[in-house]
């Protein structure tokens, strides 16, 4: 995803990451058809004079519901989840550097459905490692999620861009994309540590907790929009 004053861009993106975005919902919390995570789209829309980036989301649910007639049921389901907050000697975070007006950074697709900078993800022998310039905590929750049996929720309350280095063993392997494998085990290879320690030098814990969480049933949506 890409955004500026007066365009925005999604490239590749599957219907069920639209919702997603438009919505401001994480994956777990979205419900419907198989199919919506499959067919992929290109969208660009021009923003109306004076809107801003922050309106993208509430823009989005407008064209979802006019080109794909998409209809939502909404409701609250207690969730179990990881809940990250701050540890109890307070965050040890590092801001990220100012961005450099000159340098068109690659970004993503955010978590609050706005474009986000680059997130990579490697994967190790020791496990997996992701290592984000600058991200909030509550994307780089959304990336841990991929691969913990339970979705991290940021509950720290904290805004604004850091920089991560964290390396952690998976609970689970969901969330890599196909055919990804980890490098082969050498005697310098030992496992890494679980989630709950790599997040502790950064001032930061996990507690496994039930929560009740935002849920969205998809009721109708169109396999194919109607025409531009």
């Amino acid at each position: 995803m890409s955004a500026d004053a007066g365009m925005v861009r999604f490239t590749n993106i599957t219907l069920r990451d639209c919702i997603r975005a438009a919505f401001r919902v994480r994956d777990f919390q979205l419900q419907g058809p198989d199919w919506m995570s499959d067919a992929r789209f290109e969208i660009t829309a021009k923003l109306p004079a004076n809107a801003s980036i922050e309106q993208i989301p509430e823009m989005m649910q407008g064209l979802l519901a006019e080109r794909f007639r998409l209809t939502l049921r909404h409701e609250s389901k207690d969730q179990s989840v990881y809940a990250l907050g701050v540890g109890q000697n307070g965050p040890k975070l590092k801001p990220a550097p100012e961005a450099k007006e000159d340098v068109q950074a690659e970004t993503a697709l955010g978590p609050d459905g706005k474009p986000r900078a680059a997130i990579m993800i490697r994967f190790l022998g020791s496990g997996i490692g992701i290592t984000a310039p600058a991200a909030s905590l509550a994307a780089v929750a959304e990336v841990m999620s991929r691969f913990t049996e339970r979705p991290v929720v940021d509950t720290t309350g904290i805004e604004g861009q850091y920089q991560f280095e964290l390396i952690f063993a998976p609970e689970t392997m969901r969330g890599a994309p196909a055919g990804a494998r980890t490098a082969p085990e050498t005697s310098a290879d030992l496992p890494g540590p679980s989630l709950f320690e790599a997040v502790q030098q950064y001032g930061l814990k996990l507690e496994a907790r039930k929560v009740p969480i935002e849920m969205l049933t998809v009721t109708r949506l169109e396999k194919a929009p109607t025409e531009n």
